[in-house]
């Protein structure tokens, strides 16, 4: 997997970097570290990326650095849109109210536009041992559980696979019962939410990793972020939903609003 990891010398993409760092050790078979720095912030900058790509090369993993000028968001892009990435990690700044409701944040254009996925470091940013795995039932569906299967497969993780029920279930045949079930009770009984959850688990297995399912019902951007916290998990993964302009700008978008409320690290799998 290679790798791009960015800092500009600001603290939140330090913690962006150092979560990188100890991902990348673990998952990475090529690193770019991409310094964007102001120049008040230049000698920081210079010196975390260089921190960063000794450890890295301690672990054997071949590291270069880049350097460009201008700001962080669209160099980020460029850089990702010029090289063969499968994985960019970024620092996650907190935006708060209308503002962030009207403008969204710099990491939210990023994976508007950048064709790898993208690891958005928000909070405190532990290790990543947990991963709450969101699906959809869609099309991205099956892309997102496997790409989160070969993550966890390489950091030793585990995966709870999520999937949220709102007004209605998957199909208008399902029976009453099923708006109920647990998600062992729905796989077992062969329902189109069963039968999904089913090829997911299926998926990870493929990739590795064994996988538990939970069914929860109600809002879907609620939901997930209910049982993100509760469980305690240190990556929520979802799939890219994300449509540029007003409709991401104002929240109508589900990854969008994950994104830009989640108090933990957002993996955006394209």
């Amino acid at each position: 997997m290679k790798i791009l990891l960015c800092t500009d010398g600001s603290s939140y993409t330090a913690r962006a970097l150092d979560l990188g760092v100890r991902v990348a050790r673990k998952a990475a078979s090529a690193v770019d570290i991409l310094v964007v720095a102001k120049r008040d912030r230049e000698e920081k900058a210079r010196q975390m990326a260089e921190k960063a790509a000794a450890d890295l090369e301690t672990a054997g993993i071949p590291v270069a650095i880049h350097r460009r000028s201008g700001q962080m968001t669209e160099e980020v892009v460029l850089q990702a849109q010029a090289a063969s990435y499968d994985l960019v990690i970024i620092g996650g700044r907190e935006r708060r109210g209308v503002m962030r409701l009207l403008l969204g944040s710099p990491a939210l254009r990023v994976t508007e536009h950048v064709p790898a996925s993208v690891l958005v470091v928000k909070g405190q940013a532990r290790d990543l041992k947990q991963f709450l795995v969101c699906s959809s039932g869609g099309p991205t569906s099956e892309r997102t559980v496997r790409f989160a299967g070969r993550l966890a497969r390489a950091l030793g993780a585990s995966v709870i696979l999520l999937h949220v029920m709102s007004q209605l279930p998957l199909t208008k045949s399902a029976v009453l019962d099923d708006l109920e079930a647990s998600a062992e009770e729905l796989i077992r009984r062969g329902s189109p939410e069963g039968v999904h959850l089913g090829r997911m688990l299926d998926l990870l297995a493929t990739e590795g990793r064994t996988g538990h399912a939970v069914i929860r019902r109600g809002l879907v951007r609620d939901e997930i972020l209910a049982e993100s916290r509760e469980g305690q998990y240190d990556l929520i993964v979802i799939g890219a939903h994300i449509t540029p302009g007003l409709n991401a700008r104002l929240v109508e978008d589900l990854s969008a609003a994950i994104l830009l409320t989640a108090n933990r690290p957002v993996l955006v799998v394209r």
